[in-house]
């Protein structure tokens, strides 16, 4: 129910250019209404103080089943709601609607994740993961088909010194045997010869080149190491709950660099400078685009720039978001521009997001494998955390170890949107796990909570057509969970605008700081049957609205905690 509307429709006199569906917001405290109408900016087009404008305004608005009464003070229309009536209406819309899929038959992918193979997932990685995991869960919620891409790091010279340092130190058993262990310490190990000596620098190459030729003995080797690589990495994605439809990575989209060159010489937008090849885009005040090096190999606006036309002949796709580290905000707008220079009918719907840094505390988790910030430490080190903080708890319902996982995994996930996504973030693991305060833990605790009281309570209002229901026990704090509940859906919406999953995680977090507060000053399962179906019928909407945004932010349900 959008409430502000409701009240602007009750205004009949209107105001030249003035909307004031945008101007209403809802009163900072009980006792100056539910929502209030600020007439400060009318008064020069009035000519009037907003005292006055008020009370002018007042007098015109139309009695309704909606409005308890009509306050001015001091400049602003105060208007105080039916409690009984809208919350009637808004937990029926809210329990029996289905959200506007304005998003149906639209296509939307989304390219997040992206790690280079062959090496760890660092901390870095849960960024992109979680918040692009996120921003899909929210076009699907508002009916969109999306489509997770991948753009996996299979490609380079790194795999040159991998593979030579196979061939100097191990073998593919062992490749085989211990997966990405064995391929760091590779890669580790020829880059401290390559300090030495000048020599394997070149060696590197020419493995690489051979990767490239498709060397039988050499590709062979290399399409092993990007299997078990890719193999690790999607096992890590699923420890955070997140799977891709599309894993296509450079090697792939290299192979249609040489067709995008010969468009780009047809539309004469290429030229010489130094050997490589550019688009000079000095014209709109960036740097020129590097198509391809002087040696004649691609590079990312080249490779990106193919994925993204053979991304549309694919999927077709309504808008193509980029979501990466903020430091590669150049790098987007300088290919964007190419594809629209080169007139691509989707280029207008290709767009960048993009986040602040995620990191930890100095020290705060040191790595067995050699390097510090490793994700897979991260992971290991915060579900063990989670198994000793509900060691003495006891589980009926479901398996202490599975309540463990999901409370380590919306740890994690918690830690990362409830920041702001442009904002750079310090992950503390010991604060993470309280039931107190802002954190994942406490509002999974939350939801069990509501679980309790519906199991607890015997009639399955759901089944019955015979209900009564009595709003008036409803006090103000049970209407102000209940109006929030109504904005959840257009808070949503903003989120999803703004490509900002934090806004959902902080509704939630209000959701759950709401819900404790009524819970403090209502005894929820006293009173006469229709006052308690009416509030069991709060928590049954409560549910269904948290359970959205649990999903939305990547956290799972507990039913008991």
């Amino acid at each position: 129910m959008n409430i502000k509307k409701l009240i602007s429709d009750l205004i009949t006199v209107k105001i030249e250019n003035i909307n004031y569906e945008d101007l209403i917001v809802e009163s900072i405290s009980s006792d100056k209404g539910d929502y209030c109408l600020p007439c400060f900016p009318f008064s020069k087009i009035l000519k009037k103080n907003p005292n006055q404008i008020a009370l002018d305004l007042a007098s015109t608005v139309k009695k309704s089943k909606y409005i308890e009464k009509i306050e001015v003070v001091q400049g602003y229309l105060n208007f105080f709601l039916n409690i009984q009536v809208l919350s009637k209406e808004i937990l029926a819309e809210i329990i029996d609607s289905k959200i506007q899929t304005e998003g149906q038959g639209k296509v939307v992918c989304i390219d997040y994740g992206s790690p280079n193979l062959a090496k760890y997932l660092h901390i870095g990685h849960l960024k992109t993961l979680i918040i692009g995991e996120s921003l899909c869960r929210l076009f699907e919620m508002f009916g969109y088909t999306v489509k997770r891409l991948n753009f996996v790091g299979d490609y380079g010279t790194p795999f040159g010194k991998i593979i030579g340092g196979i061939e100097l130190f191990g073998s593919m058993q062992e490749v085989e045997k211990r997966g990405n262990d064995a391929l760091q310490d590779y890669y580790v190990k020829f880059n401290q010869l390559e300090e030495k000596d000048e020599k394997y620098v070149q060696m590197a190459r020419d493995i690489f080149k051979k990767i490239e030729e498709k060397d039988e003995k050499i590709y062979s080797m290399y399409k092993k190491i990007v299997e078990i690589s890719l193999s690790d990495a999607i096992e890590k994605f699923k420890l955070l709950g997140v799977e891709f439809d599309d894993y296509r990575g450079e090697m792939y989209y290299n192979q249609f660099v040489p067709k995008l060159i010969e468009r780009l010489k047809e539309l004469g937008l290429l030229s010489t400078s130094q050997g490589a090849q550019i688009v000079d885009l000095s014209a709109y005040d960036m740097p020129p685009a590097i198509m391809l090096k002087s040696d004649g190999t691609s590079l990312y606006a080249s490779r990106d720039l193919s994925a993204s036309i053979v991304r549309y002949r694919d999927y077709e796709f309504d808008k193509m978001i980029y979501l990466t580290a903020v430091e590669q905000d150049l790098h987007f707008k300088q290919w964007f521009k190419v594809a629209e220079l080169m007139k691509m009918k989707y280029a207008s719907s290709l767009e960048h997001v993009s986040y602040g840094r995620f990191s930890l505390p100095d020290g705060k988790i040191s790595s067995r494998r050699g390097k510090q910030a490793v994700l897979v430490d991260l992971i290991e080190y915060v579900l063990t955390k989670a198994k000793e903080v509900i060691k003495d708890r006891k589980f009926e319902i479901e398996k202490p170890t599975e309540v463990a996982k999901k409370v380590s995994r919306a740890v994690l996930n918690y830690s990362v949107l409830k920041v702001e996504r442009g904002k750079d973030c310090v992950f503390d693991v010991e604060k993470a796990f309280s039931f107190e305060g802002e954190t994942a833990p406490y509002m999974q605790y939350t939801f069990t909570r509501i679980e309790s009281i519906l199991r607890k309570y015997s009639n399955n209002i759901n089944n019955s057509k015979n209900i009564e229901y009595d709003y008036s026990c409803f006090n103000t704090d049970a209407f102000v969970l209940t109006k929030m509940l109504n904005n959840f859906v257009p808070d949503c919406r903003q989120a999803l605008i703004k490509r900002d999953p934090s806004f959902v995680a902080k509704r939630v977090m209000e959701l759950c700081k709401a819900f404790n507060k009524f819970y403090t000053t209502t005894k929820v399962l006293e009173g006469t049957e229709p006052e308690i179906n009416a509030k069991i019928r709060l928590l049954i909407a409560l549910r269904k609205i948290l359970k959205q945004g649990f999903n939305l932010i990547c956290i799972e349900c507990l039913k008991e905690m």
